[in-house]
């Protein structure tokens, strides 16, 4: 029961923050999603995690690898806005 609440907890302050910082102008957006995607590439590379075989090892290879694309788009999606690509 601990591990679902925990869960939803960190879901609803990831949304929280995400939601607060779609409020940002489009460079500051740009420059955040630039960085989630680099500090958790070198987490993944620089810092001795387990196994990826293992569940743990898994799960936080998982989690990096998640937080590396949700960084990637943010950047994207603020850049294309930049040069006028969306609407």
């Amino acid at each position: 029961m601990l591990w679902p609440a925990a869960q939803v907890l960190i879901g609803f302050s990831a949304g929280l923050a995400l939601a607060k910082t779609m409020s940002l102008p489009e460079e500051q957006i740009a420059l955040i999603g630039t960085v989630i995607t680099l500090v958790t590439w070198l987490a993944d590379e620089a810092v001795t995690l387990p196994a990826k075989d293992t569940r743990l090892g898994a799960a936080l290879h998982g989690t990096l690898r998640f937080l590396a694309l949700v960084g990637f788009i943010m950047a994207l999606q603020s850049l294309a806005a930049l040069n006028g690509l969306t609407s």
